[in-house]
């Protein structure tokens, strides 16, 4: 195909695609500079043309990600309805795109959703405040049993079972997590199995993650704050490292087999790098 066929199957190509306006013209601005760059240069869409487009233009990983699909779901497209005897893009390597740095939310945003739940719900307000204030993953939460915990006065921990089948101590060190957990073992009607059960037709059963997450996005959304589940364990790493606890403690802590990846936690906030430099200062006057 040549640059002046591109063009014009390009418009035929996104006047069929049903996507979102913004998809739309994203689409439209990737292949249209495309069309420019092999137009100047006299290339047919190819495959060496586009692996020396790709080789000329240094983009970040995502965005030649984002610039790929739009190519490559046009180049499909055009082999479908016969405008292209090959598909060019069926060699093309994708470029690996970094894990998205975890964002975690300050203390009085997570609050005020807790906040929302109903004194009806102790269960609901019990697991999430555990998740935020211990790192667990929700599955290890929700895999919890009840001779798992142990609340001796001044040593209270719990055991979970992590990724790999690694079993770790985590300890209880928030008083108003211990409180909740003390009132809420009051109040179940069972001593063995899980501690989150499910209730559903007067029987008790394991909690499925997708009702919990349910539950989770119904309480974000009535506080009016934007949270995913498990950005409470993002919230918990990084209200660690912004108090200054060690990488190797938070690792423990998390259950990460790899330091490399408790370090993604390791952007701690303006305020807390600017107190830690003063401390340094002091110290050495």
């Amino acid at each position: 195909m040549n640059a002046d066929d591109f063009q014009m199957t390009t418009e035929q190509f996104l006047k069929g695609l049903k996507r979102s306006r913004a998809t739309l013209r994203a689409y439209q601005a990737d292949l249209n500079h495309l069309g420019r760059w092999l137009l100047e240069r006299q290339q047919d869409l190819d495959a060496p043309a586009l692996e020396a487009y790709f080789a000329a233009h240094q983009w970040a990983a995502s965005t030649q990600n984002r610039k790929q699909t739009a190519i490559e779901r046009f180049c499909r497209w055009a082999r479908q309805h016969g405008k292209l005897e090959l598909n060019p893009t069926l060699h093309l390597e994708r470029p690996t795109v970094p894990p998205p740095h975890p964002r975690g939310l300050r203390r009085e945003d997570v609050e005020r959703i807790f906040a929302v739940i109903p004194a009806s719900q102790a269960r609901d307000a019990l697991l999430f405040r555990l998740v935020f204030e211990t790192g667990l993953r929700i599955s290890e939460a929700l895999n919890i049993h009840l001779d798992e915990l142990d609340l001796t006065k001044g040593d209270e921990h719990l055991t979970v079972l992590g990724k790999g089948g690694q079993r770790r101590t985590v300890l209880l060190d928030d008083p108003k997590l211990v409180g909740a957990l003390r009132k809420y073992l009051r109040s179940l009607e069972y001593e063995h199995g899980p501690l989150f059960q499910a209730q559903k037709n007067g029987r008790g059963g394991p909690l499925r993650y997708q009702s919990v997450q349910e539950r989770w996005q119904h309480y974000s959304t009535m506080a009016g704050v934007a949270c995913t589940l498990h950005q409470l364990r993002h919230s918990h790493a990084t209200e660690l490292v912004n108090g200054g606890v060690s990488l190797g403690t938070i690792r423990k802590r998390l259950g990460h087999r790899h330091i490399q990846t408790t370090l993604r936690y390791a952007e701690v906030s303006d305020a807390s790098a600017d107190a830690e430099l003063r401390k340094w200062r002091r110290s050495r006057k």
